[in-house]
């Protein structure tokens, strides 16, 4: 678990050489006193070798309460992908 953006971007820096966003959707769900904020989309970028990646699947869930981020959880295919990569993949 991440505690500061910082630490997510130090992780990343490790996993890819860059990388960006394709947001396809967002979704909003209401709750009481918070609220869950859904981003879906496909990743693209460049692995740290310098080879091109696109249409790695991303979901990101915020919570948000008093106008603020309280959490974030975020799910790829980074590692699969990765792993096939090695030949690992089952």
């Amino acid at each position: 678990m991440f505690r500061h953006p910082r630490e997510v971007t130090a992780f990343n820096a490790g996993r890819y050489a860059w990388v960006k966003k394709r947001m396809e959707r967002l979704d909003v769900v209401p709750g009481d006193g918070t609220t869950t904020v859904y981003s879906l989309g496909t990743l693209y970028g460049a692995w740290p070798d310098g080879a091109a990646f696109e249409g790695n699947r991303y979901v990101d869930r915020f919570t948000v309460r008093d106008g603020l981020i309280v959490s974030m959880e975020v799910w790829n295919d980074s590692a699969e992908r990765l792993l096939d990569r090695q030949g690992a993949a089952a």
